[in-house]
C-alpha cells in the first residue's frame, strides 16, 4: 500500500483523468457494440420472419392452386372414364346379345361322332354323320361353357381397349 501511495504521488493528476476518460470511452464502445449486435440480430430476425411469412403464403397459394388443378383434372378424368365405361358397357352388351341370339353350337367336322366324314361326292350310308344334323349339336353345358369363355375373352379385350383409351385420352401415353 505504501508503494501505491508513492506511485500516486509521482503520477500527475491529469493522467488519472485521461485514464478515466479512456476507461469510460472503452465501456461506452463496448456498450455501443452490444447494442449494435442486438439491433442487428433484431433486424435479421425481422427479415427472417418476413421471409418465412412470404414463403408460407406462397406455399399455401401453391397448394390451393394445385388442389384446384387436381380437382379439375379429376373431373375431366371422371368424365372421360364415364364415356369409356359407356363404350365398354355397350360393347359387352352387344356381345351378350349376339351370344344370346346365336343358334345352338355345332360340333366341328373334325370331331363328328359318326366316324370319318364321307368323301366328296359320296352318297348313301357312308356319310352317316351328315345325315343326322341333331347329332352335330353340342351339349347345352358345353355350349354354355364355350359362350362363357367367349364372353370372358371379349370382356378382357374390351377392358384392355378401355384402359388404352383412358391412357390415351388423359395424355399419359408416351
Amino acid at each position: 500500500m505504501i508503494a501505491l501511495a508513492k506511485l500516486a504521488s509521482v503520477v500527475p493528476g491529469w493522467l488519472y483523468g485521461a485514464m478515466l476518460v479512456c476507461l469510460l470511452a472503452g465501456v461506452g464502445m463496448l456498450h455501443q457494440r452490444a447494442q449494435g449486435n442486438a439491433q442487428g440480430r433484431a433486424a435479421v430476425q425481422a427479415l427472417w420472419d418476413a421471409d418465412r411469412k412470404t414463403r408460407a403464403a406462397a406455399e399455401t397459394k401453391a397448394v390451393a392452386q394445385r388442389a384446384a388443378e387436381n380437382l379439375a383434372q379429376a373431373r375431366q378424368q371422371a368424365a372421360t372414364a364415364l364415356a369409356i365405361k359407356k363404350v365398354y358397357d355397350d360393347e359387352i352388351n352387344h356381345v351378350r346379345a349376339r351370344l344370346a341370339a346365336a343358334e345352338r353350337m355345332r360340333k366341328p367336322a373334325f370331331c363328328a361322332s359318326g366316324g370319318p366324314a364321307a368323301p366328296a361326292g359320296g352318297s348313301g350310308a357312308e356319310g352317316g354323320a351328315t345325315t343326322d344334323p341333331a347329332s352335330w349339336l353340342l351339349p347345352d353345358a358345353v355350349a354354355r361353357d364355350i359362350q362363357a369363355l367367349i364372353l370372358q375373352t371379349e370382356e378382357v379385350a374390351a377392358t384392355g381397349r378401355a384402359c388404352h383409351s383412358f391412357v390415351r385420352e388423359n395424355g399419359m401415353a408416351p
